[in-house]
């Protein structure tokens, strides 16, 4: 078992934005299908664009989305995607103290100017901003960490 810590807590923002922007129009167990749904800061501009090829929603706190594709963007005029996040099957929840997470029993894949990240079984928490990843980790990084990796 592998634990990450990412910089932001904005892959999680986004993928639970979703939950309001969906639940709102739809019902328990009605399938939305090929659905994309673009984020916005409070400024108007772009924050990410999530993609995928199911979502159902499955009570007030749960949402599960197949085919997931999330880009994350600047935020700014430059509406540049500045990471990505793939899985074919993620589950957004809500508990009872309105804390985030997201997980998925199959892969995942993070993506970013400076690393790769890839993984089965994986875990999100917005306590403590944590990507826990269980089995079949990778990471390939692109630039230089201190000393240690050239």
């Amino acid at each position: 078992m592998k634990t990450f810590r990412t910089k932001s807590n904005r892959w999680a923002t986004l993928g639970l934005t979703f939950l309001g922007a969906l639940g709102f129009a739809q019902t328990l167990d009605e399938p939305i299908t090929n659905f994309k749904l673009p984020l916005f800061n409070d400024d108007g501009y772009r924050t990410g664009y999530l993609r995928g090829e199911q979502a159902i929603i499955l009570n007030e706190v749960e949402i599960r989305i197949l085919g997931m594709e999330l880009n994350q963007y600047t935020g700014d005029e430059r509406d540049a995607v500045i990471g990505t996040m793939e899985s074919p099957e993620a589950l957004f929840r809500l508990d009872q103290n309105k804390k985030r997470s997201a997980a998925g029993p199959g892969s995942i894949k993070l993506e970013n100017d400076s690393f790769v990240l890839t993984g089965d079984d994986w875990i999100w928490q917005e306590k403590g901003n944590q990507l826990v990843i269980n089995k079949n980790v990778k990471i390939v990084i692109f630039s230089a960490v201190g000393n240690v990796i050239k």
